[in-house]
């Protein structure tokens, strides 16, 4: 009974030496890594200006379009101007009779077209300047690894005790 109860108490030593062994290592030094907090940090304010980003897209979208649709608008009046300065030119073609009333007419159509062209250059600039596209955000990098401190090496089991 003696040495059952040596064995359990050598088999208790050690179980117990295991679990307290184990638990140091369980407890060690939680401090977060300062280069993945600031990672964090950038990923943050990624995600905000992003948002914005996308806003600013979005309203960059709608003035650009806008713009389309007024230069459509001013080309169509333009096309407008021309087409009927051309129909006029061979109206006043067919009727014409001696050279002067057909220069003339060649010299109504010159001038009707720089007349509209004219107005379709004034139209253009008074849109103003294009839209400028906006730059999205550039992704935060991901943090390197913190280094660790370089562990003591452990003694090697030696088949002889040390004194």
């Amino acid at each position: 009974m003696k040495a059952l109860t040596k064995k359990s108490v050598v088999i208790l030593a050690l179980t117990s030496s295991f679990f307290i062994g184990n638990t140091s290592i369980s407890f060690a030094d939680v401090t977060p890594n300062p280069n993945k907090v600031a990672y964090d940090a950038q990923v943050a304010l990624h995600k905000v200006a992003m948002e914005k980003f996308k806003g600013d897209m979005n309203s960059f979208r709608e003035s650009m379009k806008a713009r389309i649709d007024s230069r459509k608008s001013i080309n169509e009046t333009f096309k407008t101007a021309v087409d009927k300065a051309i129909a006029d030119f061979k109206a006043a073609i067919a009727i014409a009779t001696t050279a002067e009333a057909k220069s003339a007419a060649v010299e109504s159509r010159k001038n009707a077209i720089a007349a509209a062209s004219a107005v379709r250059d004034t139209a253009v600039i008074a849109l103003g300047a294009l839209p400028v596209k906006p730059v999205e955000p550039v992704k935060p990098t991901r943090p390197e690894k913190m280094a660790h401190e370089p562990k003591a090496p452990r003694p090697s089991a030696s088949a002889t005790p040390s004194a």
